[in-house]
């Protein structure tokens, strides 16, 4: 093999070439390797958002796990359940009940921060339930504006800042 191989351009060494050989299984060797599953991937951004919906809305190559996964946690029901009572209770502008709520969401763990945020300015939460207005677009601004900020490696001065923020705004050159 060195000789065909040297005809046909190879200039390296028959130390190399054999190094490099070695390291390929033989034909009669079978592959050690396990053989592949083909298991869904669920991370972890993925998994929150399908338990923060209903069942019904589900996709159906989803449902069987997420049925067998809430099955067999009682942890992850008993936060699927709070989760959905909490956003029918922001749909409906609900605040009554929300005290329950707390209480029943203290019995998980990883929820203790959430609900300690909640009950510290507990009137604003109550009175963002009750008010019609939202302050979703103002914070939409501010993550946009962040990201560009972060985009540019901290060469955001404030006059270069203002022209990338303002920029995809105006419809003629600024002056």
């Amino acid at each position: 093999m060195f000789e065909q191989i040297s005809t046909l351009g190879y200039n390296g060494s028959y130390t190399i070439l054999a190094a490099f050989l070695s390291n390929y299984p033989r034909p009669f060797q079978k592959s050690t390797l396990p053989p592949t599953q083909n298991k869904p991937n669920y991370p972890s951004r993925k998994l929150t958002r399908l338990l923060s919906q209903q069942a019904v809305d589900w996709p159906e190559a989803d449902k069987p796990f997420l049925t067998h996964l809430l099955n067999q946690n009682e942890s992850i029901g008993l936060v699927h359940q709070l989760n959905l009572r909490f956003k029918r209770k922001m749909r409906a502008r609900q605040a009554d009940g929300l005290i329950e709520w707390c209480a029943d969401a203290e019995q998980i763990p990883f929820l203790n921060g959430f609900v300690k945020g909640i009950r510290r300015d507990f009137d604003a939460v109550k009175e963002a339930f009750r008010s019609e207005w939202s302050n979703g677009q103002t914070e939409g601004q501010v993550n946009r504006l962040k990201t560009i900020k972060r985009t540019m490696y901290g060469k955001a001065k404030f006059d270069l800042l203002r022209l990338r923020v303002l920029t995809p705004n105006w419809t003629d050159h600024p002056k």
